[in-house]
């Protein structure tokens, strides 16, 4: 990865993610994740159905077929053929299905999470967390398990014809994992789905 450079225009550290395993697959598809969501955030929705296809297209060819990250792409290009009216929402449906198939069976990947060592704790929390690292494991699962029910929560709505939430972009920016892990590639599935600010309304 030495062609690659040190960093995204998502503050993405390319060199860290890498020297954690992360593939250059795995950064693509958050960095341009990243991206579209931004992109439909402020209303260009065109502009980021383009990356959303794309997305859908590497998960297919790069990820397993229950990742996530394949259900978030789904889920979002159905969104944009959705909104653009015509023939779009037809097209959308059994995008949408799939979507929703690999959400329902999220349970399955949150199991195979490894959760994060918290690199940013003080040493007090580091060592609390290392005397009741069970206690700790099954706390960040059941964290993990709640936000992929909400992430399915909104594919549900999304396939039903509501508007997107408001917070899904804002919340990943705030609360992206610092460790570059399996939790954050998931974490990532779960806020990158399409949002938009509330006063937006429905943009289908």
């Amino acid at each position: 990865m030495s062609d690659v450079p040190t960093s995204a225009d998502n503050g993405m550290d390319l060199a860290a993610a890498s020297a954690a395993g992360w593939s250059l697959h795995d950064i693509e598809w958050e960095s341009k994740a990243e991206r579209a969501a931004a992109l439909a955030w402020k209303g260009e929705l065109e502009a980021a159905a383009v990356i959303w296809h794309e997305l859908t297209a590497l998960a297919r060819d790069a990820f397993p077929a229950n990742d996530p990250r394949l259900g978030t792409s789904l889920a979002n290009t159905a969104f944009a053929l959705r909104a653009r009216g015509g023939g779009g929402g037809a097209a959308a449906r059994p995008l949408f299905d799939e979507a929703r198939r690999i959400w329902d069976g999220s349970w399955h990947w949150v199991q195979q999470i490894k959760p994060d060592q918290r690199a940013r704790s003080s040493m007090f929390h580091l060592r609390m967390e290392g005397r009741h690292r069970e206690t700790y494991k099954a706390y960040a699962r059941k964290q993990l398990e709640d936000r992929a029910e909400a992430a399915r929560g909104v594919v549900v709505a999304l396939a039903e014809g509501k508007p997107p939430p408001g917070d899904g972009l804002p919340r990943w920016r705030a609360e992206k994992p610092p460790i570059y892990g399996d939790s954050r590639k998931f974490l990532s599935a779960c806020f990158l789905l399409v949002s938009v600010p509330a006063e937006t309304g429905d943009v289908t």
